[in-house]
């Protein structure tokens, strides 16, 4: 009987058929926390997508947060990457369903405040929120059927590398860049890049002499005319079209004739309206715009040592006539920071061919965009000093002592679209 008692052989097969279920069970659940992080490293890759296409579309969306096109870009890139939504939700709208659910954020709202996510509420910023359920496979038998995993990602759009923009469409007289800035004349932009679009003529760029100083100098097309001028770096040939950045913009429309003087006396302060007969600054005359949008028919023209100022935040649209800044003036507009013309400063409608004038001595602080797509710009020994400057102009004319600087510390504007260079970068 005690020998009976004493056999322990059948606990032990007992015993190691424990462990076996056991060893099961955890290699079961090993395999399951495999396959969860996998999927999550998948999904994680696919919403990075999305912040960023959605990002990317920042500049078609404008001012209107979490438009259309920035929805339909995050669920297309979600759908590149393997996973398949039917609507995108926004603004961390509430969600009833339990299956694979995205979330386009403009700003970011998931994280639920500025001390969880530093861009929380910025328009700035485009957060893709992706939620779903990932089946398991030997967990179910413990009752867990499902996983729900959540992956966050934010974007933005990145600023634009070139602060010089030649159009392929200019409608003016000299195409592309035409430099005669003598010894002591040329264009300094050290800090972005100079894009010729001028892919048809063989004169793109015509250096006679002076010296342009860039990050990078790109011409669409071949024809470069080198005849003395210093160029650094070299232009780059033979590159492909550079899509226009302000295309964006929706011109203001006119309103009805000001009664403001057309030639505002010494000291006046202007108010935005629209000018019917344009605006005339008479020799030494000083006058300040205030704060807003100036649509402005027949020109504008600042004669002999008079000053405009526009540093408040102003756009001035120019629908028909010419600008011209004459001998001796002193022009300074610094563009809007926010709403639909945010960072445009100078903007001639797209069919008022007549050119933009700074003539000998002129000096202007242009801080923002100075947009005139089918206009040439033509520099007569004339300055610029600006934080911020955009120059996207049909051709660009730099004559003899024209020194223009072109400035990219362009954070006061990074709400503009203006500025942003059609791709994204992430940011979490």
């Amino acid at each position: 009987m005690s020998d009976a008692l004493a056999d322990e052989s059948g606990q032990a097969l007992v015993l190691g058929s424990v462990c076996i279920v056991t060893l099961l069970v955890f290699a079961g659940l090993a395999i399951d926390v495999g396959r969860i992080r996998y999927e999550k490293r998948q999904m994680q890759a696919a919403v990075d997508a999305a912040a960023l296409a959605g990002a990317i579309e920042m500049s078609t969306c404008g001012s209107t947060a979490d438009c259309s096109a920035m929805t339909t870009a995050a669920k297309s890139a979600l759908a590149e990457n393997g996973f398949t939504v039917t609507t995108p939700l926004t603004q961390c709208a509430s969600n009833s369903s339990s299956g694979l659910t995205l979330w386009v954020n403009n700003g970011p709202c998931y994280l639920g405040s500025t001390s969880a996510d530093p861009e929380y509420g910025s328009t700035k910023y485009v957060e893709a929120v992706l939620t779903g359920p990932v089946s398991t496979i030997f967990a179910g038998a413990a009752g867990f059927k499902t996983m729900k995993i959540t992956v966050r990602a934010e974007a933005a759009g990145a600023p634009s590398t070139y602060c010089v923009i030649v159009s392929a469409n200019s409608a003016s007289t000299t195409q592309g860049i035409t430099l005669q800035g003598g010894s002591n004349g040329g264009i300094s932009a050290p800090t972005c890049g100079i894009y010729d679009d001028d892919s048809s003529s063989s004169n793109a760029v015509t250096d006679n002499s002076g010296t342009v100083t860039s990050k990078k100098f790109m011409v669409v097309g071949t024809g470069i005319q080198n005849s003395g001028a210093t160029i650094t770096p070299s232009p780059t040939t033979s590159q492909s079209a550079l899509a226009d950045p302000l295309t964006y913009l929706t011109a203001p429309s006119a309103g009805s004739c000001t009664g403001q003087s057309s030639t505002p006396a010494n000291g006046a302060t202007l108010t935005p309206a629209t000018f019917c007969s344009g605006i005339t600054l008479n020799s030494n005359v000083s006058v300040t715009m205030g704060a807003g949008t100036y649509y402005i028919e027949n020109g504008i023209n600042v004669d002999n040592g008079a000053t405009l100022n526009g540093t408040a935040g102003v756009t001035v649209y120019i629908a028909t006539g010419q600008a011209n800044f004459n001998s001796g003036s002193t022009v300074e507009l610094v563009a809007p920071t926010t709403g639909s013309l945010a960072g445009i400063a100078l903007w001639q409608g797209a069919s008022d061919t007549n050119e933009i004038n700074l003539d000998s001595g002129a000096t202007s602080e242009i801080d923002g965009a100075l947009y005139a797509p089918t206009a040439e710009l033509t520099l007569n020994s004339a300055t610029n000093a600006a934080a911020c400057t955009l120059v996207d102009v049909g051709s660009v004319m730099l004559d003899s002592g024209a020194t223009f600087s072109v400035g990219s510390n362009c954070t006061a504007f990074s709400s503009s679209q203006a500025f942003k260079s059609g791709s994204a970068a992430m940011v979490e």
